[in-house]
């Protein structure tokens, strides 16, 4: 866990930084290109991939057999959509009416590629919580591919800028994992073992399709309703959520899956991991994205430039949103090795069909009703996500709500100590609002948080210094 945090900390720094940078070089519309051409590698990832990989993660120990059949599957379907996308390119960039989508949609299927030939690997080593690897191929890619994005941005180069910085990351971060892992694939392939993969997959892999559109509905309305430049608008104030999500929350939901599998043989101790890694995810992560919603002018000012103003107001409200998604990714990662995957799958087919209907009358209104509307269907539909917890395991809803109050309570007093604090420091310059409003909300949290959690300021304490002994001693 440990590893997973540096690792998830570190590279989110460094791509936010990337990002940061060459927004301020290319213009809107290119990165609304690119941010529609990525969609393809996360549906791949999300529907395809992620269902090998869980597959493999879940069951919980090594099979060589299996490994090497999930393999060449992702190998095969790899191949397919490199073919499918090279042949389809200039058909979606005709039909979305965006000039150059086709050429940057070619370029990232090689990166989509790579990503199916890493899967195993990545899955082999998680499997055996293994994270220090990861995180040390992690960092090193987004680096390279943050130089050689940001060079070419500062040169001129436009949509190559993104493009190349997406291949350099791919690029290198495959040749370091299979450094890496010590398992090789060999030349065996077992239709039992790929009925186990495609029978556990399928679950996932529908779950998968309606959480890509869950995730990404919006960019997409957004896209074909008004267009490229507003996309990218779009994407800025997404991105940063995105950043802050995956940095709060990534390092923890990563070893949750390995971790529930090799405890579901006994439910009240998985029962009693799974309220204290909420419990502590929620700690960090509520207090975070709220105070991220509470300064979003000021952060978007500061670091993108006045002319992505607009991109404050996305970034307020899927803030919040960030807010419930931190801590519902652990409800999915408990139905996986609790072996139900199919009740994840109803989950989020409900929640992407509300999403569309709800995107498709709000997108009217802008970009920024868009948001407000994602974020309210997760705020009102959440309990249904909750459910499989308190069936699946020996705990109620009071359970799980005492294990959030703390936070949740300490985050509300925060909120409403900062609404006031603002309004009497109106009219201060962005950097002194900002660094006001930090100091301020943290010493507020903390002292809450202190008064009605102390167990969770102590639980804290101690991982956060048995992690540091951890990670020095395997230096």
């Amino acid at each position: 866990m440990a590893w997973s945090i540096l690792e998830s900390w570190g590279v989110q720094l460094l791509q936010f930084l990337t990002f940061l940078v060459i927004a301020r070089y290319v213009d809107a519309r290119m990165l609304g290109i690119v941010a529609m051409a990525l969609l393809v590698g996360q549906w791949f990832q999300m529907i395809i991939l992620s269902g090998i990989s869980a597959s493999l993660v879940s069951k919980g120990a090594a099979d060589a057999d299996l490994d090497d059949t999930a393999f060449w599957i992702s190998a095969a379907v790899g191949a397919l959509l490199l073919i499918a996308t090279f042949l389809l390119a200039d058909w979606v960039e005709r039909t979305a009416a965006h000039q150059g989508l086709g050429m940057v949609l070619r370029w990232l299927s090689v990166a989509n590629f790579l990503g199916a030939l890493n899967v195993v690997p990545q899955a082999w080593l998680t499997r055996a919580l293994l994270m220090r690897p990861l995180a040390t191929r992690s960092t090193i890619s987004t680096l390279v591919g943050g130089i050689v994005g940001i060079a070419l941005a500062v040169a001129g180069y436009g949509v190559m800028a993104l493009v190349a910085q997406n291949l350099a990351v791919a690029v290198i971060g495959t040749i370091i994992l299979w450094a890496a892992c010590p398992m090789r694939p060999r030349l065996r392939f077992s239709r039992e073992k790929a009925r186990d993969v495609l029978f556990y997959g399928r679950h996932v892999g529908v779950t998968g399709a309606a959480n890509f559109f869950n995730a990404n509905a919006d960019i997409m309305v957004i896209g074909l309703a008004l267009g490229g430049a507003a996309t990218g608008v779009y994407t800025v104030g997404k991105r940063a959520l995105l950043a802050a999500n995956l940095m709060l929350a990534r390092a923890l939901s990563r070893v949750a899956l390995p971790v529930f599998s090799q405890l579901k043989g006994d439910p009240p101790r998985l029962a009693k991991a799974f309220l204290k890694i909420v419990s502590a995810t929620s700690s960090i992560t509520t207090p975070a994205f709220v105070g991220l919603a509470i300064v979003s002018d000021e952060f978007i000012f500061l670091l993108f430039g006045p002319r992505w103003a607009a991109a404050a107001d996305v970034m307020r409200y899927l803030s919040l949103f960030g807010a419930l998604q931190a801590i519902g990714i652990y409800n999915q990662s408990l139905m996986l090795a609790m072996g139900k995957p199919q009740w994840q799958t109803w989950l989020a087919g409900i929640y992407a069909l509300v999403n569309i209907v709800t995107f498709f009358f709000a997108v009217e209104h802008g970009m920024a009703a868009v948001a407000a509307a994602f974020t309210a269907r997760a705020y009102i539909l959440y309990p249904l996500s909750v459910w499989p917890v308190v069936v699946l395991l020996p705990l109620g809803w009071r359970d799980y709500w005492k294990a959030l109050r703390p936070s949740v309570v300490a985050s509300v007093v925060m909120a409403v100590f900062l609404w006031g604090f603002r309004f009497a420091l109106a009219g201060q310059a962005p950097i002194p609002m900002l660094l006001s409003t930090v100091i301020a909300g943290a010493a507020v949290y903390m002292i809450v948080l202190g008064l009605v959690g102390r167990t969770i300021v102590i639980d804290m304490f101690h991982f956060a210094r048995a992690g540091g002994k951890r990670v020095s001693s395997t230096s």
